[in-house]
């Protein structure tokens, strides 16, 4: 029954209506079949003990995942991480414990013990949480010498994950930069381990009519991605740090190029694949790559255009995350999918600040914003800026004149019938302190709920007010209210993509953007850590 949920979400929603004679619709059967084996199999302590409910547990997690529903995918495979290494899957050396109910099964222990590892370590790196195992072996030892190239590239990635999660848990990740130029040095050694050819961008189409070059490239396209995502999880520390010797350029520049490569295949994919069940993970790294792209777009305007390193790519960078920014709009318009409207609602408002900042024009502040949070109240600097309220995180201010902030939220009473955790656009004024109330999402306002001083208006309205924006800086503020009302609380931790649709991708997203501001770095300290 699980397999046949996971078979159900792969197919594309244009054949749903093709499927005859079944007693209620796809998506409804889906969630049935899942919901029973899970309530029946998966949470049954009776099968802990055998191959196959191990098995089922991951087919959870894995189902989980497809939906775009990531905290639950990794509580899943934390149970099936706990189940393995009860049933001792975990000591390679030692005699495994476990049964087999049926004797036609085949027991793969030591391949089911890393794949639970590698999902976990890739959930734990987008979520921000902390690994469940520090395992390294999977890299080393027979079983790594008799994988395939592809697979040793796996197995090579799981344990560089770890590492970069260490390193993340470390109280110096901010200021350990010989630690970090020596994991590039390991992820450029493995990216070697693959023929040059390898690396070219597969091309899905090329391949539909042929299932197993098709299933080979799909393996290769998301290995790819994966590489290029951990490039990006282990400079983005980094990245918008600045000295007058341009000493971080190289973290920049790695970031900016490994977000690039993540963007050309998601587009690629998404043209050829439009199901909203079929790999999210590419989503998410597709929005953290754009958002990774148009910071990085940001801080360069602050230089000339004859020492800006990134002039040159600036029009086909915004191209491409303007048609990624399209994919996520059809992929939402064909499955009503949640994830992919909130995307390309906050890039289409990033867009707008970076196209503002490029021609050096000024515009009203932006801000983007979850019910769940607190009206921000305008100030006087609130010129073109982006506000993202993160649940459990805080609000991150986004600033055209060059601020990256953490910033207090200001309670203010609730703002009549909102529904729960859809994307709203609050604009201010500077000039008359109007606040100016847009609903982004349908029907989330009450318009006759809202203060005297909310107006509806344009969201495309600009102020004509010139001038070259500041370095862009980053201020780390841990002084988060926690006084919220109770319209807006945080949604659920365990709560699904409907109702959290970035399950805290952006919390840890900007926790690593922002780790180790206030340590005192210094040029010093990365050409030490660059020599050493």
């Amino acid at each position: 029954m699980l397999y046949i949920a996971t078979f159900l979400q792969h197919l594309h929603p244009d054949s749903l209506g093709a499927i005859n004679g079944l007693p209620e619709p796809p998506p409804a059967l889906v969630e049935r079949f899942a919901r029973t084996a899970i309530n029946l199999i998966t949470t049954n302590d009776e099968f802990f003990g055998s191959i196959e409910g191990l098995e089922c547990v991951m087919v959870e997690s894995v189902y989980y995942h497809n939906g775009g529903n990531l905290r639950r995918s990794w509580i899943a495979n934390r149970r099936a991480m706990a189940i393995a290494q009860m049933m001792n899957l975990h000591q390679s050396q030692s005699r495994a414990k476990y049964k087999v109910l049926d004797h036609k099964t085949k027991a793969y222990p030591q391949l089911m013990w890393f794949r639970i590892v590698s999902l976990d370590r890739n959930l734990c790196l987008m979520l921000g949480l902390t690994q469940g195992s520090f395992d390294q072996t999977m890299a080393t030892g027979t079983a790594f010498r008799n994988d395939t190239p592809m697979g040793r590239l796996e197995r090579m990635h799981c344990t560089l994950a770890s590492r970069i999660l260490e390193r993340n848990e470390s109280d110096t990740c901010g200021n350990d930069l010989a630690l970090t130029k020596n994991l590039d040095l390991e992820l450029q050694k493995a990216g070697r381990s693959m023929s040059s050819k390898w690396w070219l961008m597969p091309n899905l189409d090329s391949v539909a009519d042929d299932p197993q070059s098709l299933f080979l490239d799909m393996g290769r396209l998301f290995n790819q991605l994966y590489h290029y995502n951990l490039l990006n999880q282990l400079h983005l520390p980094y990245m918008l740090r600045s000295s007058p010797e341009r000493k971080y350029e190289y973290s920049r520049m790695t970031c900016v190029n490994a977000s690039r490569e993540v963007l050309l295949r998601f587009i690629m994919f998404r043209g050829y694949n439009k199901n909203k069940f079929c790999c999210r993970t590419v989503d998410f790294f597709a929005l953290m790559a754009a958002i990774t792209l148009l910071l990085a777009h940001l801080d360069s305007h602050r230089f000339s255009q004859t020492s800006n390193l990134l002039a040159h790519q600036y029009l086909s960078d915004r191209a491409m995350i303007e048609q990624a920014q399209v994919n996520m709009e059809q992929i939402s318009r064909l499955n009503g999918d949640t994830l992919s409207a909130q995307s390309a609602d906050l890039l289409h408002r990033l867009l707008a600040i970076d196209s503002e900042t490029a021609h050096g024009v000024s515009t009203e502040s932006v801000s983007v914003q979850t019910p769940e949070s607190a009206v921000l109240q305008s100030s006087e600097d609130d010129n073109g800026v982006v506000r993202l309220h993160i649940p459990y995180f805080g609000v991150v201010r986004i600033a055209r004149q060059g601020l990256v902030s953490k910033e207090m939220t200001s309670p203010q009473p609730p703002l009549g019938n909102i529904q729960p955790y859809a994307p709203v656009i609050s604009m201010h004024n500077t000039e008359n302190s109007e606040a100016v109330v847009r609903d982004f999402g349908s029907g989330c306002f009450d318009r006759n709920s809202l203060p005297g001083s909310m107006v509806e208006a344009d969201s495309n309205s600009v102020d004509s007010v010139s001038g070259p924006p500041a370095q862009l800086t980053l201020r780390y503020q841990d002084t988060v209210s926690d006084i919220l009302p109770q319209n807006y609380q945080d949604p659920g931790l365990t709560a699904g993509v409907d109702d959290w649709a970035f399950q805290g991708v952006d919390m840890a997203f900007f926790d690593s953007i922002m780790r180790g501001l206030d340590n005192g770095i210094t040029s010093e300290t990365w050409d030490n850590g660059l020599h050493s």
